[in-house]
C-alpha cells in the first residue's frame, strides 16, 4: 500500500510538472502571438481597443460618482460655511450703518431747528460748466492756464476753479472765448485756509513752484506733514471747505503743502459760480463810460 501511495504521488507530480511548462510554453507564445497580431491588422486591435473603452467607460462612470459626490459635498460644506461668515458681517454692517443713519436723521433734525432758530438764508446754488484746457502758460514768473470759455459761457472774473481732486485756482480775467486761470500756485494767488484736524487760520501762499507755501498762522502753531488743508471761507472769494492740498514738510518755519490736483493731468476743469463777491472789480476806464 505505501509503495502504490508513494507511486500515485510521483505521477501526479510530474504530470504538475508538465503542465507548469506546458503553460509558460502556451503563456509565451500567447503573446507572440498578440504582438504578430497587433502588428499584423492595426485595424483589429483598435478596433478591440474601442470596444473596450466603450465596455468599460460605463462602469468608470458608476465607480467615479461616489467621488464626485463626496468631491460637491464638501464643496457644498465649504460654501455653506463662507456663507454664514458672510451673513454674519453683512449683519454687523448692517447694524452699523443703522446707527449711522439714526445719527444722521438726529443731526438733520437738529440742523434744521438751528436754521429756523438762526432764520438762516442758504446761499445761492452754486452754477458750474466743464472745461477743457487749451493752453499752459506757466513758467518762472507765473502759474497760470488757459480754458476755453469765456463771456458767451457767462463766465466772470473770480469763478472758482475745481478738479475732481480739489481746488485748482480762480478765473482772473475773461474774454470772449477764453479765460484765463490763476492757480494757487502763483506768486500771485493768496488763499485762505485752515488747518485740519484743529481748523488753524493760515493763508496759502503761491511762490511759483510746485509746492506752495502757508504763512500768517498763529504763534505757536503744531503743524505736522499729512495735515490737510481746506478753504476757509474768509474774504468771500472761496466758499468753506474746498480740499486743498495736504503739508509736505516743515522746515525752519517754512511749510510747504502739495495740492491734490495733478498738474501734469489737468485736461479738464470745472468752473463753478457759487455766487460770491469778495474780488474787487475791474476798473472801469475812462474811455468805455
Amino acid at each position: 500500500m505505501g509503495k502504490q501511495h508513494s507511486g500515485n504521488t510521483e505521477s501526479l507530480y510530474r504530470i504538475k510538472s508538465k503542465l507548469r511548462r506546458f503553460a509558460v510554453l502556451g503563456l509565451v507564445m500567447a503573446a507572440f502571438g498578440l504582438m504578430l497580431l497587433g502588428k499584423a491588422d492595426t485595424v483589429l486591435v483598435e478596433k478591440a481597443q474601442v470596444l473596450f473603452n466603450d465596455i468599460a467607460t460605463p462602469v468608470l462612470s458608476l465607480l467615479s460618482r461616489p467621488a464626485e459626490l463626496a468631491s460637491r459635498f464638501m464643496q457644498n460644506m465649504h460654501e455653506l460655511v463662507s456663507i454664514r461668515q458672510e451673513n454674519a458681517r453683512l449683519r454687523a454692517e448692517n447694524r452699523e450703518l443703522n446707527m449711522i443713519r439714526l445719527d444722521t436723521e438726529q443731526l438733520r433734525k437738529e440742523n434744521a431747528y438751528l436754521i429756523d432758530l438762526l432764520n438762516y438764508v442758504p446761499p445761492p446754488p452754486a452754477v458750474s460748466i466743464t472745461s477743457r484746457v487749451i493752453a499752459d502758460t506757466g513758467n518762472a514768473f507765473a502759474q497760470s492756464l488757459i480754458a476755453f470759455v469765456g463771456q458767451k459761457q457767462e463766465i466772470e472774473k473770480g469763478n472758482v476753479v475745481l478738479t475732481g481732486d480739489g481746488l485748482v485756482g480762480r478765473i482772473a480775467s475773461v474774454g470772449i472765448n477764453a479765460a484765463r486761470i490763476l492757480m494757487i500756485t502763483d506768486i500771485n494767488s493768496r488763499v485762505p485756509v485752515k488747518i485740519e484736524p484743529l481748523d488753524t487760520p493760515a493763508i496759502l501762499s503761491g511762490d511759483n513752484t510746485e509746492y506752495p507755501q502757508l504763512v500768517s498762522l498763529p504763534n505757536h502753531t503744531k503743524v505736522a506733514v499729512g495735515d490737510r488743508i481746506v478753504t476757509s471761507g474768509i474774504a468771500g472769494v472761496y466758499p468753506a471747505g474746498l480740499p486743498v492740498g495736504v503739508i509736505v514738510s516743515v522746515n525752519d518755519g517754512v511749510i510747504k503743502v502739495r495740492p491734490f490736483f495733478n498738474r501734469s493731468r489737468l485736461e479738464m476743469v470745472r468752473i463753478v459760480d457759487y455766487g460770491l463777491s469778495g474780488l474787487l472789480p475791474d476798473p472801469i476806464c475812462e474811455n468805455s463810460r
